[in-house]
C-alpha cells in the first residue's frame, strides 16, 4: 500500500494505540505515572536505529511521564513530533533532515537526557514536474490554466524564482518579440500569465527580495535599467516602476553582448541592495528602495574582469553566516566563484577554470559543465544547476565537499522519480522555497520540475 504525508501520520496514531497505552478520558483508568521531576529521565534505547522522514520510531527509557505536551524530542536541533508518550516509552516521528550523527534528545521540565547511540538518518530525493514535461508542445498557456494542462512549446531557459507564498515565477522568450511571465502555485493548482514585457532584443529577468517577499523585474539589457515588482495581493500588477540612476554607465559591454549581459541578481542581506555580476566581468549593485545604482567594476579593479572578463552570470547568492561573501557561477569558465563585496577579492571556490567535465568531491577537484542558477538552503548549502551535466549539484560550504542531488550526471532524459533514477535535460533555472524544497526550470523538457530532499 502507497501511503500519503497524510496516510503516514493516521498510521502512527493507529500505531500509538496499539503499542502504547494512552491516558483515557477517565483518571480513574489513567494508571501511567506522571513525570516526576525529583528523578532523572532516562534514555534507554530506541527503534528502528534509522530511517527517513516521518519514521516511527519508539523511544525506551524512565521518568517520560504521560503528559504529551511536557515532552520535547529533538533529533540534533530538528524538534520530533511526539505521537504518544507512556512513561517508558514514546512514540515520535523522525523530522526532516536532522543532519549527520543524528543524536535522540529528550527534553521535560528543565531536565534532558540522549541515547547514547546515533539514529542513521535516510536522506530521500523525489523529483516530480510541477507542470510542462511535453516538448513537442505546440502552443504557449494562455489565460489562467490548471497545472496538468499547461505544456510549453519554448525551453524555460531564464532564472526562476519563487515566494514565500508558493508562487514559482518563470518565463521565457516568445515568438514575436514575446517575453512571457508566468505565475505557477502548487497549491492552488493554477498557472497564470501575469505579464508580457514584449522588449525587442533583450530578456526580462526574475529576482527575489526575501524581506519584503517581493519578485522583481528587470531586463538583462545593462543598458535598460526599468524594474518593478509584482504585487501578490493585487493580481500580480506590476507596482513601483522606476529606473535605476547609476552614479556611472561605464560597465555596458559592447556588441550583442549589451543585450544578455545581465542575467540575474542577489540580495544582500547587509546593505538591502541586489548585486549583479555582468557578462564581461562588471559588477553593479543597487538599491530597490531609492533606485540608486552603483558600478563597482573600477572600485575593485582598474579594468573590468571580475571573475574573467567572459562568461554569463545566471547563478548568485550571498552566504548566510558571512554577509559580505557572494557566490557566482560563470558559464563559460565553468567555475563558481568567492567574491568579498567588501573588499573585491574574488576567487575560484571550486571548478576548474576554463576546463568542463563533471565530478564529485573536494571544492578543488570537483567539476562543472556550465554552472547557471544558484539558490542556498536553510543550513547555508548552495545548489546549482550544472546544466551541460544534466543535473542539480550541492556545494556543502561547511564540509567543503561538492555532491549530486538529482538527476543522472552526463545523461539527458526526462524522468520522475528518486535520484537514482530522475533525468532533467539542460536544466537553467533553480530556486528554494521556505521548506527547502527546489525547483527548477528544466529547459530543454520544457518544465517546472520539483526536487524534494527528506
Amino acid at each position: 500500500m502507497k501511503f500519503t504525508r497524510k496516510g503516514r501520520w493516521l498510521a502512527a496514531i493507529l500505531a500509538v494505540a496499539i503499542t502504547i497505552p494512552l491516558a483515557s478520558c477517565s483518571s480513574e483508568e489513567n494508571s501511567a505515572p506522571s513525570y516526576d521531576p525529583s528523578k532523572p529521565i532516562v534514555c534507554e534505547s530506541f527503534s528502528p536505529t534509522g530511517g527517513p522522514i516521518s519514521t516511527q520510531v519508539i523511544l525506551t527509557g524512565q521518568n517520560f511521564g504521560s503528559d504529551v505536551s511536557a515532552v520535547k524530542v529533538f533529533f540534533n536541533e530538528k524538534e520530533a513530533p511526539v505521537i504518544g508518550v507512556n512513561d517508558d516509552h514514546m512514540l515520535v516521528l523522525a523530522p526532516r533532515l536532522p543532519g549527520e550523527n543524528v543524536v535522540i534528545k529528550v527534553v521535560i521540565g528543565n531536565q534532558e537526557a540522549c541515547f547514547g547511540e546515533y539514529f542513521d538518518y535516510q536522506i530521500q530525493t523525489n523529483i516530480s514536474t510541477i507542470c510542462g514535461g511535453d516538448a513537442s508542445a505546440t502552443t504557449d498557456p494562455v489565460g489562467t490554466v490548471s497545472l496538468a494542462e499547461a505544456q510549453f512549446k519554448h525551453s524555460i531557459s531564464d532564472c526562476i524564482q519563487c515566494d514565500r507564498r508558493g508562487n514559482i515565477f518563470f518565463g521565457f522568450n516568445g515568438d514575436n518579440s514575446d517575453h512571457i511571465r508566468y505565475v505557477a502555485n502548487t497549491t492552488a493548482d493554477k498557472l497564470k500569465v501575469i505579464d508580457n514585457p514584449g522588449v525587442f532584443l533583450t530578456v526580462p529577468i526574475v529576482v527575489y527580495h526575501p524581506v519584503k517577499d517581493r519578485v522583481y523585474h528587470m531586463q538583462a539589457n545593462i543598458a535598460n535599467s526599468e524594474f518593478w515588482w509584482y504585487d501578490q495581493d493585487n493580481d500580480f500588477v506590476q507596482m513601483d516602476k522606476s529606473s535605476v540612476s547609476w552614479d556611472d554607465m561605464d560597465f555596458v559591454p559592447s556588441g550583442m553582448a549589451a543585450w544578455a549581459a545581465r542575467r540575474t541578481a542577489a540580495y544582500n542581506w547587509s546593505d538591502g541592495m541586489f548585486y549583479t555580476r555582468g557578462y564581461g566581468g562588471y559588477l553593479i549593485r543597487f538599491d530597490p528602495e531609492t533606485a540608486m545604482g552603483q558600478n563597482l567594476t573600477y572600485v575593485f579593479a582598474s579594468a573590468p574582469g571580475i571573475g574573467t572578463t567572459n562568461g554569463s552570470t545566471y547563478g548568485s547568492v550571498f552566504d548566510k553566516e558571512t554577509p559580505n561573501i557572494m557566490y557566482f557561477s560563470n558559464d563559460d569558465t565553468h567555475c563558481i566563484y568567492r567574491l568579498d563585496v567588501s573588499s573585491g577579492s574574488c576567487t575560484v571556490l571550486t571548478g576548474t577554470s576554463g576546463t568542463s567535465g563533471y565530478m564529485d568531491g573536494p571544492l578543488k577537484q570537483a567539476q562543472f559543465n556550465s554552472p547557471h542558477q544558484m539558490c542556498i538552503d536553510s543550513e547555508n548549502n548552495i545548489y546549482v544547476t550544472d546544466t551541460n551535466n544534466h543535473c542539480i549539484r550541492k556545494i556543502n560550504l561547511k564540509t567543503g565537499f561538492v555532491s549530486t542531488v538529482a538527476g543522472i550526471p552526463q545523461s539527458s532524459g526526462y524522468v520522475n522519480g528518486t535520484s537514482e533514477s530522475a533525468k532533467f535535460n539542460k536544466p537553467v533555472g533553480l530556486c528554494i522555497d521556505q521548506n527547502d524544497i527546489l525547483f527548477v526550470g528544466d529547459s530543454e523538457n520544457h518544465a517546472i520540475r520539483r526536487v524534494a530532499i527528506e
